[in-house]
């Protein structure tokens, strides 16, 4: 990230200005603050010491935000107002940052800074999923190489993945000593991977191997040489490469790739290794714990086991991102009634069973012996024609047409003023 430096009009000016305003001084200490700040911001992003570089981010903004109040006819407000949106963009409040490069592009439309708003406004839009589409608008006429990657990062995260390629194709002449230089590999590793063009994808992917890495960078090489694998279906090799990841049990990273390694398990056919692995991811600081619980959820219902299921999608439903929460609520509700019926013998509570097993929780035969028990046992007059119905669609499905057109019979000859029964041969298409 590169940023515009002061120039030296305002030491030359500062005799002038110090006579003429006692509070020059402090004015100037500001702006002078601010530039040494983002200069170590500068430097700590380069570092990628994330650690250190958050608290200066609050920094910036609290000092970014004093020039502006109380320095409202600054020749420097252009400035601050762009280091204050800066500061929101960096923390991921991203709807405070976009205002603020907004508000100076409105008003500073020729600042040396604009050009550096433009492509910061970019980024916003581009990490926030709902300005995603904004990017390009977001640019203008602006169409340097870090242009071109945020043009690529947001087709890539909207799931356009041959326009990602093209922007991406549109960079040109990028060195290894720049600092997008290991941000553009690894986007070009994940969108050729996404785009099937695994030659490209191990291509860039070796070029980010050739560099000086830290330990941690070529552990996320690594993973991304899983994640090669797997779009090529080489599920085994790809498990030992994830396999042979160190890293912290309880860390995000650990947590993301435990995921990746449980969902191999399953494709193998080791479901009680995949649900060790699942619980490690539980328990770390992944925000894919949620998936996991969410996967363990579903292996309880294939195992018929519901109330350990609902246990599970109730505590994402309760506790989990908006993201995860939406995944997890309808089929909580579902299993929360499943719970509160399992006890009751009246037909509508048995047939509500049967519909629960047939259409959310995958159990067809489970749902054909309930309906069966409706129609054969209970007689009940309202019930027993929807249950006949309901077995005529079920074969249907399975495409068991001979034993579809026998229930078709019975609900003609056992309940032959039923509502249903016209509509048998629009459902058999004769």
């Amino acid at each position: 990230m590169r940023f515009k430096t002061v120039g030296r009009l305002v030491l030359l000016a500062a005799p002038v200005l110090s006579c003429a305003n006692p509070n020059f001084g402090a004015y100037f200490n500001t702006y002078y603050n601010i530039q040494q700040l983002v200069k170590r911001i500068e430097r700590l992003e380069r570092e990628g010491d994330t650690l250190r570089v958050r608290s200066k981010y609050d920094s910036l903004e609290v000092k970014a935000a004093y020039l502006i109040k109380y320095y409202p006819n600054s020749k420097y407000l252009p400035d601050a107002i762009f280091y204050l949106g800066l500061a929101f963009s960096r923390k991921g409040q991203y709807e405070k940052a976009a205002k603020k490069f907004r508000e100076f592009l409105t008003y500073f439309p020729n600042h040396p800074l604009a050009k550096r708003a433009r492509i910061e406004l970019a980024r916003v839009y581009a990490l926030d999923p709902r300005f995603r589409h904004k990017v390009l608008d977001a640019l203008g006429d602006v169409r340097t190489n870090e242009a071109y990657y945020w043009l690529a990062y947001a087709k890539y995260e909207s799931g356009e993945y041959r326009d990602a390629a093209r922007y991406l194709d549109s960079i040109r002449g990028l060195k290894p000593g720049s600092p997008l230089y290991k941000r553009y590999l690894l986007l070009g590793v994940d969108v050729y991977l996404k785009a099937g063009d695994f030659r490209r994808a191990e291509e860039f992917l070796n070029r980010y191997l050739s560099l000086e890495l830290k330990p941690s960078e070529r552990k996320l090489a690594e993973e991304k040489r899983g994640d090669i694998l797997v779009s090529m279906g080489k599920y085994e090799e790809a498990l030992k490469v994830y396999s042979s990841i160190d890293l912290p049990p309880t860390s995000a990273d650990a947590g993301r790739i435990g995921f990746k390694i449980a969902k191999l398990q399953l494709l193998l056919g080791d479901t009680a290794a995949a649900l060790k692995e699942l619980d490690k991811v539980s328990k770390s600081a992944a925000d894919e714990k949620w998936g996991a619980m969410l996967l363990v959820g579903r292996i309880k219902l294939i195992r018929g086991d519901y109330n350990g299921a609902a246990v599970e999608f109730d505590r994402v439903a309760k506790s989990a991102p908006d993201r995860w929460k939406g995944k997890a609520y309808r089929i909580k509700l579902v299993l929360d009634e499943w719970r509160r019926l399992t006890h009751r013998k009246d037909p509508a509570s048995t047939y509500r069973r049967a519909e629960i097993l047939y259409f959310h929780l995958g159990e067809s035969e489970k749902a054909e012996s309930l309906w069966l028990y409706i129609a054969d046992s209970l007689k009940d007059k309202k019930l027993s024609p929807k249950a006949l119905y309901a077995l005529i669609y079920l074969n249907l499905v399975r495409g068991d047409t001979d034993k579809a057109l026998r229930f078709k019979v019975r609900l003609k000859d056992e309940y032959p003023k039923s509502g249903l029964y016209h509509l048998v041969s629009k459902l058999l298409g004769i």
